[in-house]
């Protein structure tokens, strides 16, 4: 049986993961809520996660394995106003390259990541941001956000997005998290001043770690214009990314 990683019931992709304190955890990988995703998968409701996974006797960042673009396409729509052939149809034409990696990529090319992987990382997720922050309201970043929320004026914060991205470090010691669930996450007390982990112990590609590296930038990154919280949910933000591309993953448990 496939397991979607993760607990909670938003979007993830990526094993990039959740949001501590700064807001409600996500799970890393179900697109969708329980239902949307059980729906969409055409599988019962019930426990996402064996009782191993959820005590944490097992490792579900091992051996992942990704949703297919019909399934990611039928759940999204659950959120958005259009069908699952039009979303599938806006996620071929806003796809973006730079999510398009194994994760955490092939064993025989993954090694422990280092500072000098980490570097080409930032550079390239930092040079995409620029890319799309050049193409204001054409960027398919910002269209996703905006189709995925559902506002009429978001804020993009670009760079503070580029900043947390070249802020990210490792954890080397399990000192954020134990990283049985996800390889990256952001992390702070408030949303203002989270800042971007990497699990610094496990194999991946530098390929893989840039994927993460974009996923994690751009959370906090748009913002309602109008009065009240102006952060987006985790799980809209999720929506947006897996409308980009954004590899939404499972676990196969046997």
């Amino acid at each position: 049986a496939a397991v979607p990683l993760g607990a909670a019931p938003a979007p993830g992709g990526a094993l990039a993961g959740r949001k501590r304190k700064a807001s409600t955890p996500a799970g890393v990988v179900a697109v969708g809520p329980r239902r949307a995703l059980a729906a969409a998968r055409g599988l019962p409701l019930g426990r996402r996660r064996s009782g191993l996974a959820k005590e944490g006797r097992i490792d579900i960042t091992e051996s992942p394995r990704r949703l297919t673009d019909d399934v990611v396409a039928t759940a999204v729509s659950f959120f958005v106003p259009r069908t699952p052939a039009e979303v599938m149809s806006l996620m071929l034409k806003w796809r973006k390259p730079i999510f398009q990696a194994a994760i955490p990529g092939r064993r025989s090319s993954s090694r422990r990541p280092t500072q000098a992987m980490l570097a080409v990382a930032k550079r390239d997720v930092v040079r995409f941001y620029e890319r799309e922050e050049a193409l204001g309201e054409r960027s398919d970043i910002v269209k996703a956000f905006y189709l995925a929320s559902g506002e009429k004026r978001l804020r993009f914060d670009w760079p503070a997005a580029k900043r947390r991205v070249r802020g990210a470090c490792f954890d080397m010691r399990q000192s954020i998290s134990s990283w049985t669930e996800c390889l990256a996450m952001t992390s702070g007390e408030t949303h203002a001043s989270s800042e971007i982990y990497i699990c610094g112990t496990k194999l991946v590609t530098t390929k893989a770690l840039t994927s993460l590296l974009c996923h994690e930038g751009l959370h906090n990154f748009a913002r309602r214009a109008r009065p009240g919280n102006s952060y987006l949910s985790e799980d809209l933000e999720h929506i947006a990314m897996a409308l980009v591309g954004d590899p939404q993953l499972v676990q196969d448990m046997g």
